[in-house]
């Protein structure tokens, strides 16, 4: 039967793509763990897929009709720990994981119910099939913890995890139905077929993440031919970063978490900041935080504290000494000055 090999031709994919999620050195810890998470479920559940129709062996089928409501906010989890910082992953795994667990022990109530463990299933697939919409709907820009070169691919990804959830949806449905109808030999083709209709979609998966790789590997190539510019075009791209996503703001803001954003290693930008700028990835920071505490102060009447706030500063004093230090006078002085010039 088609469904047996399949079965376990897509649980290989599977734990391939864990693999190299496991690797992806550029992702933060936490998303990193969760994508390997998810695809260790989605190859287990594969796996027992193929146990159950190659040899007839049932005494699983607990644990197999348990995973989905895992496996469903697993993907939502893995896609929205790139959107906020770790205390709000931490939060939402416990919340996500938690209902889960929830779900699980009333999945195993003695409830006389038919299709009462597959209605809840479904449920579980649509409410996170919508989390995902939501989220897709904020853009790239919605993955403010990954590279900047990621993000519009973290965007696509989701959009297809987002439409893979609903078909896993209404397939569940479907062999539901049928096994409800005593359809077993349809329902079995019906597995085979979906199953390899993923295979298809995760092997694709896979080349697409090892061009990627090969394409980062040949980028990385082609800098090092041209340093000095490559260094150049890579301080231009933190500082749009900075100023366009508005990220100077952020007071806590790291070398590892701009380098992130930007799409680099922390050693790679701390060298081209140094080397075009002459100062280091943290004075580089405090001066675009000048500049923008400098444009506010002539262009708007907003109050010298807020300024402060705006630009990032976490204290009164080491703004008006950093201000000084860049401009030649005080913040209150600079405003007095430059807006008398009009």
């Amino acid at each position: 039967m088609i469904s047996i090999p399949v079965s376990f031709l897509l649980a290989a994919v599977f734990l391939v793509l864990g693999i190299a999620a496991l690797n992806w050195r550029s992702l933060p810890t936490a998303a990193r763990a969760l994508f390997v998470w998810l695809f260790s479920l989605l190859a287990l559940e594969a796996a027992m897929v193929g146990v159950r129709f190659a040899f007839g062996f049932f005494e699983l089928l607990a644990l197999q009709r348990v995973l989905p409501v895992w496996i469903a906010p697993s993907v939502y989890l893995a896609f929205v720990s790139l959107t906020v910082s770790a205390e709000g992953t931490r939060r939402l795994i416990a919340w996500n994981f938690g209902g889960a667990a929830i779900v699980t022990f009333v999945m195993h109530l003695p409830v006389p119910v038919i299709g009462y463990i597959d209605g809840i299933i479904s449920a579980s697939y649509a409410l996170y099939t919508l989390a995902l919409a939501r989220l897709w709907r904020h853009g790239p820009d919605v993955f403010c913890n990954a590279p900047t070169n990621m993000a519009g691919l973290l965007h696509r990804l989701l959009g297809f995890s987002m439409v893979l959830m609903l078909a896993s949806l209404l397939i569940d449905v479907f062999v539901a139905y049928l096994f409800a109808h005593q359809s077993e030999v349809a329902a079995a083709l019906a597995i085979s077929l979906a199953s390899m209709f993923f295979l298809l979609i995760a092997f694709a998966a896979v080349v697409g993440v090892i061009g990627l790789r090969f394409g980062q590997g040949r980028q990385k190539r082609e800098e090092n031919v041209g340093s000095g510019a490559q260094q150049a075009e890579l301080v231009t791209a933190a500082r749009k970063v900075l100023i366009d996503q508005e990220f100077y703001r952020d007071p806590s803001l790291t070398l590892t978490r701009l380098a992130r954003r930007v799409g680099v290693p922390d050693r790679d930008l701390s060298r081209a900041v140094n080397a075009v700028e002459g100062v280091n990835v943290s004075q580089f920071v405090n001066l675009v935080r000048l500049a923008e505490a400098e444009r506010l102060l002539v262009m708007t009447e907003e109050p010298i504290g807020k300024i402060q706030e705006q630009a990032g500063f976490l204290t009164r004093s080491n703004f008006y000494r950093e201000f000084q230090k860049a401009y030649g006078a005080a913040p209150g002085v600079y405003r007095k000055n430059a807006q008398s010039a009009f």
